[in-house]
């Protein structure tokens, strides 16, 4: 049951979610965030440094 609600919150935010594509100025990772939010979370998962949308 708890897969349908995850599959349907994705599915949810793809539709009208916004895409942003960021790269950590410490260690230089990209990565893709899907949000609800106008702004994306600029805290780089990898390393806890700070991102820059690209």
């Amino acid at each position: 049951m708890k897969n349908k609600k995850e599959n349907k919150l994705i599915g949810n935010l793809l539709k009208s979610g916004n895409v942003y594509k960021l790269k950590c100025e410490k260690c230089k990772s990209i990565s893709v965030q899907i949000s609800e939010d106008k702004q994306p979370d600029l805290v780089c998962l990898e390393c806890g440094g700070v991102c820059k949308v690209l």
